[in-house]
């Protein structure tokens, strides 16, 4: 299920992010903030994207860099609002 959610973050990520294109690679481990690929804005976009995409709402306390530390974090915290548990890495 996490892997499903990985791809859905991807899209989302290229649909919100300025410096991310096609040709970007990203992988669960592509360290988003510490790479700078999203703006806090962006952040903000991304988490709106993917509430929409699953009826989920992700509260604010929950919105902490270890939650967006790279793709798999951010899956792992959707998968966490479906009700599943995500595999560890």
């Amino acid at each position: 299920m996490t892997r499903d959610i990985e791809s859905v973050v991807v899209e989302a990520i290229r649909k919100v992010a300025k410096l991310v294109d096609r040709d970007t690679a990203l992988t669960r481990d592509t360290a988003l903030i510490e790479e700078q690929l999203l703006d806090s804005i962006e952040l903000l976009q991304l988490v709106m994207e993917l509430e929409k995409a699953y009826g989920i709402e992700i509260p604010l306390e929950e919105l902490a860099p270890e939650n967006f530390a790279d793709i798999g974090a951010l899956a792992r915290l959707v998968c966490r609002h479906l009700g599943g548990r995500a595999p560890e890495r």
